[in-house]
């Protein structure tokens, strides 16, 4: 049987956040018989760093630095260079903004294929990082993205549609059920609580549109609680919004909890209030959690939530109309019963484990089978 082939997998760091999870999730989960995962990182710190130890990893760290137009960033690239060659590595597959760059650059150097990640539509970049990140993923031989509208942005910035691929993210069922089912890390907010989990760092987000539609949704509700699981430098603004709005009594900022599916399990439903998405992993969550959910129309956002059947669609920047469906949800028991059971299903057919599993194998099979010799850039 022959030994298993080597992808690096090549990661800015490790820090709370929807692609990270997903990343650890991969590492954790990919078919050790046939591909074994080298993690790289130019910073060595995150809270999900635990859960890559768990999994038998320990990343390599090669300290880049917080920008990467710096003179040591050639230094670093040249080490990466000599690094995926000595260890007989196969495949670059960059997972980040900055790595996607590098990682492109390396892969080039090395003469090895490369994969980008891309599961945002960029709205955090500025200045000449979404220019690089654009020709970053021209040069690579595959884009990855995990929602259909990332996937016709990375056209429009002239990748060739042959070369983007879409890898819908996996949901451990088995492992959120678990969680479900313990009791929560502390104490959280009675029962039946309006539920948004998303970082406070970005005001894409939308949880100031989410406060001002809270405080029409007590005016009929008056028992309503929203539960905001997050944390980010944002917090004290938005907590200062709900005390100016008379609501903080109705509203429980819990910060950052690696509890979430017990929290879900104990609320009404899941909001999503954000002005961009690719494909959120705290809706797929609350899918899978059984509940309805009331999202903007942004993004990825459409792909999992189906307007009427598991949840409500909702126009960006419209509290009225975000405040209007949550009560539609709230007055009918039975109707978050049904929506919830859909929404479930949809988790179960279209973003398992086994689904995202199938997609990298043949991604990674694609691009590790017998090559012809590859031109390197800059090669005499």
């Amino acid at each position: 049987m022959s030994a298993p082939v080597k992808v690096l997998i090549f990661q800015n760091r490790f820090r709370l956040g929807g692609q990270e999870r997903q990343t650890v999730l991969h590492v954790r989960t990919v078919d050790r018989a046939r591909y074994e995962p080298i993690v790289a990182v130019l910073h060595m710190d995150g809270e999900h760093l635990p859960d890559l130890a768990a999994a038998g990893v320990r990343p390599v760290v090669f300290d880049v630095g917080n920008r990467m137009l710096r003179p040591n960033t050639a230094w670093q690239l040249a080490r990466i260079v000599r690094f995926v060659q000595s260890e007989r590595i196969a495949l670059v597959h960059a997972q980040d903004v900055y790595t996607n760059v590098l990682g492109t650059i390396v892969a080039r150097l090395a003469a090895v294929p490369v994969v980008v990640t891309r599961v945002d539509l960029g709205h955090h970049l500025v200045g000449y990082r979404r220019p690089l990140l654009a020709a970053a993923s021209r040069r690579a031989d595959r884009v990855l993205v995990n929602a259909v509208c990332i996937r016709d942005l990375c056209i429009r910035e002239g990748v060739e549609p042959d070369r983007v691929v879409v890898v819908r993210n996996g949901v451990d069922l088995e492992e959120l059920d678990r969680i479900a089912t313990e009791p929560p890390d502390a104490p959280p907010p009675d029962p039946g609580g309006i539920v948004c989990i998303a970082n406070m760092h970005h005001p894409v987000k939308g949880q100031g549109d989410l406060l001002v539609a809270m405080h029409e949704v007590l005016r009929e509700r008056p028992d309503a609680h929203l539960v905001l699981v997050g944390d980010g430098l944002r917090r004290p603004a938005l907590e200062r919004q709900a005390r100016q709005l008379g609501i903080a009594a109705r509203c429980h900022f819990l910060g950052h909890r690696r509890d979430g599916p017990a929290i879900l399990a104990r609320a009404a439903l899941s909001v999503s209030a954000s002005y961009a998405e690719g494909i959120s992993n705290a809706i797929l969550e609350a899918m899978a959690m059984r509940l309805p959910v009331v999202a903007t129309a942004v993004g990825g956002s459409p792909e999992m939530v189906r307007d009427g059947h598991s949840g409500y669609l909702v126009p960006p920047g419209a509290p009225a109309a975000l405040a209007r469906r949550i009560l539609d949800v709230l007055r009918d028991p039975a109707l978050r019963r049904r929506m919830g059971e859909r929404g479930r299903k949809i988790v179960e057919r279209e973003f398992s484990l086994d689904q995202m599993r199938l997609s990298y194998d043949a991604l990674y099979r694609d691009l590790t089978a017998t090559r012809a010799p590859r031109i390197v850039y800059g090669a005499a």
